[in-house]
């Protein structure tokens, strides 16, 4: 009676040899053709294992099919500031192609802060990931160089750091801010101020404002000095910043740039509270263009970058090297899209 009332016990999961009984062929077969190795497996035979590991519903050991080839399956993704859309939608590309892979990832998120970003490399390391995707706060140099010298690959997404040989992805900051540069002074704008965190040792951020102020130089724009960095730590300074901005350009033509998504949000918060329209009063742009951009007041103008791309073409680059792809270095700068709205409007235009 006991027996009777016992819960059915659950199908005992599939093996190698269960599949390999059922196809009619060794275990030795079944294991090549799990690592894809299928060049002395007839076409015949191939047929009728993919069978057996349907009907049998077989799924492979990730730890086991790891331990035969010295892999984790796992692909480790460090993001300086997970909350940054930038960051979910090339996480969001770079998941496409793992699963696609049978990888899986472990994500960190260091909030910028280059000791927590230490301690996640000296993590990935300890995991013995197959390779690294890092958005870099750009201050752990050699700590990526001692992965990269044990053989791990790395890729570096958005930023780069001098001195360290490895593949990038990210967006082409210059012809970007080329663009658009030319598009705010092609507006009329007679001052334009450039907002952003901590400029130093983030490669995307110099590559921007080293562009907006050439092209500024060579046109003779007076903005060439208009570049305000802040530290979020820091308490009251973006405050200051902003305040001085505005101060000094009471009555002329202006604008604001946001360097990312993170400073637009934070400069349009600020700006309503200070009673200041958009663009009546201030013109805005920013990179990244978010979901609400377009619906920001008259919408604003933005530089779209390709945030999924970069995701998917960095977990592909990743995966290459993985595979065995020893080739030097390379540097993917993808192509981003000024989109022109009404929060940055021409001079001549009447402002209802």
């Amino acid at each position: 009676m006991d027996s009777i009332n016992q819960p059915p016990r659950p199908p005992q999961k599939a093996t190698i040899a269960d599949v390999a009984k059922a196809a009619g062929v060794s275990k030795t077969t079944i294991s090549r053709y799990l690592s894809g190795d299928y060049k002395s497996i007839s076409e015949a035979t191939l047929i009728r294992i993919k069978q057996s590991v349907k009907e049998l519903r077989y799924r492979p050991s990730r730890l086991a099919r790891g331990l035969r080839q010295d892999r984790s399956y796992s692909i480790g993704m460090i993001f300086a500031d997970i909350s940054n859309p930038f960051s979910t939608s090339v996480l969001k590309g770079a998941e496409d192609v793992c699963t696609k892979q049978g990888y899986s990832m472990i994500v960190c998120n260091t909030d910028n802060d280059p000791e927590k970003e230490k301690n996640y490399i000296a993590m990935m390391h300890d995991q013995r990931v197959d390779g690294l995707i890092i958005h870099p706060t750009g201050q752990n140099l050699e700590n990526l160089r001692e992965l990269s010298e044990d053989q791990i690959p790395i890729v570096m997404i958005d930023r780069r750091i001098p001195g360290l040989k490895v593949d990038t992805v990210g967006t082409d900051n210059e012809k970007a801010m080329t663009e658009a540069t030319g598009y705010f002074l092609d507006q009329g704008f007679e001052r334009i101020g450039f907002f952003s965190q901590p400029i130093q040792h983030v490669s995307s951020r110099i590559e921007r404002a080293q562009t907006f102020v050439q092209i500024l130089a060579t046109a003779g724009h007076p903005s060439v000095d208009d570049i305000y960095e802040y530290e979020p730590r820091i308490q009251g300074q973006f405050d200051e910043q902003l305040d001085r901005f505005i101060a000094e350009t009471q009555g002329q033509y202006r604008m604001i740039f946001a360097v990312n998504v993170v400073t637009q949000l934070k400069l349009i918060n600020a700006l309503q509270k200070r009673g200041l329209r958009i663009p009546e009063d201030v013109g805005f742009a920013g990179v990244d263009d978010s979901e609400w951009a377009p619906v920001v007041g008259s919408g604003l103008t933005t530089i779209a970058q390709p945030t999924y791309e970069i995701g998917y073409k960095a977990m592909e680059q990743i995966l290459e090297r993985i595979a065995g792809d020893n080739g030097p270095e390379q540097h993917f700068a993808l192509s981003a899209n000024l989109i022109t709205r009404g929060s940055t409007p021409s001079r001549n235009a009447k402002i209802l």
